[in-house]
């Protein structure tokens, strides 16, 4: 026992030298190495389902996967809003039109006409509300450039401005509907209440640049999250222009988005990580601001918080508290914004030490089962074969017989078997002379191999006539999403590869432009092509492959 706790290793090493291993240290080392074996699958096993993972590690790459789905749903939701307000200033536009013309009035007569801007709101009142009911959204606006005071000192705009009040969820279809903007006869024709920071008509400064902005295929904006005048909200603003028949920029339309819907609408959870804190932030002035769908973080970071990068997570300082999380770019409109998801860092350090806890109690309870397993079967099996072979050593032939059936066996077959070692190692010689030849076949095989797959990734490389034009992965994963495409979206690919145009397609198929674009617009997104350039030049490269395959 005390040589098994403090060994004597050199003395060992000379014994192993001049007599081998014994059979109780072998008989150890056999054990050690079992059970290291059985430790490293159950390491494997647990590593596989997570257990083993830094635990830091895995919360960062739950948060990433998270993210990828919370920046998916902000997309979807703010394109919806998109959706809405794009059809919101067509039927805005119809109505004025028609207003018009019944009149026989144009747009700049509606300038200081207090009684025909109040008859516009009117008729144009029931379009705002219906609208604001359909879109994801706190409230629907509408703004013209014309006012009934164009002697104001500050440049005001008339229009209608509806919010709702007492959100409590994201469905808005019961909330109360009050008139932040809009003329005193709007209110009272449908029958909703003023807001407290009510005002008859409204500031803006779209009008400065809307005629820069709106241009090439900027078909909405998403503003930044800004103060709403007269209140204590913060929102952001869905907007698109509103047009006259000859294209000019006469209003705005859109969406406001506020605090507290992005709050109800935008809440994330993850089942091991709890309540997720998520942000749709922009830049400004080297920190960020944003909204949050946490209330305590929106009054936290009134002043920006900083973000900076911290091994493979990103750390959100809100100067009295931090976070620990993951950011991703997001394009809405022409402005690319981030999306984020954290978790406070109390809560992010708390998991962490409870994971390294669970790693160092599996490997101490593995360590200490393979410590008593192994004196356990070296007492249970060792000692006894030790005894009988010192009997063996020691006892008178003439004697009683030891009836150990096992080890006269091994005598006897060891004898036996003398003889037929020499034929065995000639077979054994042959055998590794034969399988050295084979494994010099394989060898060259695999250079040859190695060879062929240089020479095509060097042909694909050529086939561009930049190679830097051509990133393989992307190419890749281009070839690989073909199969997701639908039979229609196929059918429009394959016009692509025999060098239709767009419109020659959307003829051929007959559909309408628009159509088309969401068709192109799918196949973009679910090929990772970001250019109608990068497609075709993908297209063709894929065309010369399968026809190079056939050849």
């Amino acid at each position: 026992m005390k040589a098994f706790l403090k060994p004597d290793l050199p003395g060992i090493l000379r014994q192993i030298r001049t007599e081998g291993i014994s059979i109780r240290r072998r008989f150890v080392a056999y054990i050690i190495s079992a059970i290291a074996l059985v430790m490293s699958l159950i390491l494997l096993l647990l590593n596989l389902f997570g257990v083993m993972n830094p635990t830091g590690t895995r919360i960062l790459d739950s948060l990433e996967t998270q993210l990828i789905s919370y920046a998916d749903h902000i997309k979807r939701d703010y394109d919806k809003a998109a959706a809405h307000a794009l059809s919101f200033s067509d039927q805005l536009e119809t109505e004025l039109q028609h207003f018009l013309t019944e009149r026989n009035l144009t747009f700049d007569d509606l300038k200081n006409h207090a009684e025909a801007l109040a008859a516009l709101q009117k008729e144009l009142y029931d379009v705002v509300y219906l609208n604001m009911q359909l879109a994801p959204s706190s409230g629907a606006f509408y703004i013209l450039d014309t006012t009934v005071n164009s002697r104001s000192e500050v440049p005001l705009f008339n229009g209608i401005y509806l919010k709702y009040i007492n959100l409590y969820s994201e469905n808005t279809v019961n909330n109360e509907i009050t008139l932040y903007r809009g003329s005193f006869s709007t209110a009272k024709e449908g029958n909703i209440t003023f807001h407290s920071g009510w005002n008859n008509e409204m500031r803006t400064d779209f009008f400065d640049a809307c005629d820069a902005v709106f241009t090439g295929h900027t078909h909405y904006i998403l503003s930044p999250d800004v103060e709403i005048p007269d209140t204590w909200e913060r929102a952001r603003y869905v907007y698109v222009p509103i047009r006259d028949q000859k294209d000019h920029i006469i209003g705005v339309c859109g969406f406001e988005i506020n605090d507290i819907y992005f709050q109800l609408s935008k809440k994330a959870c993850d089942d091991r990580l709890g309540p997720l804190v998520g942000a749709l932030l922009e830049e400004k002035q080297e920190r960020y601001d944003g909204q949050f769908n946490s209330n305590r973080y929106s009054q936290t970071a009134t002043d920006g918080v900083w973000i900076t990068r911290k091994g493979r997570g990103t750390v959100f300082d809100f100067g009295t508290e931090r976070c620990i999380g993951k950011t991703r770019d997001v394009t809405l409109g022409n402005s690319t914004f981030t999306a984020a998801l954290m978790i406070p860092e109390a809560q992010f350090d708390a998991i962490v030490r409870e994971g390294q806890l669970k790693t160092t109690g599996i490997i101490l309870a593995v360590v200490l089962f393979m410590f008593a397993y192994c004196l356990f079967m070296s007492r249970k099996y060792v000692a006894p074969i030790l005894l009988k072979i010192e009997q063996i050593k020691y006892s008178d032939h003439a004697g009683e017989p030891l009836r150990i059936r096992e080890f006269d066996d091994l005598l006897a077959f060891m004898e036996e078997k003398a003889s037929v070692h020499a034929e065995q190692l000639k077979t054994l010689e042959a055998s590794k002379i034969a399988a050295e030849e084979e494994a010099a076949r394989a060898r060259e095989a695999y250079e040859k191999a190695l060879e062929e797959y240089a020479l095509a990734k060097n042909e694909l490389l050529h086939l561009s006539e930049n190679k830097h034009e051509i990133v393989l992965e992307d190419y890749e994963y281009f070839v690989c999403n073909l199969g997701t495409l639908t039979p229609q979206e196929m059918r429009i690919y394959d016009l692509y590869v025999e060098g239709k145009t767009t419109a020659e397609i959307a003829a051929i198929i007959g559909i309408k432009e628009n159509t088309m674009k969401y068709h192109n617009k799918n196949i973009y997104a679910k090929l990772g092509v970001s250019s109608r350039k990068q497609f075709l030049r993908f297209a063709a490269l894929k065309q010369y492959q399968d026809k190079k395959g056939a050849e």
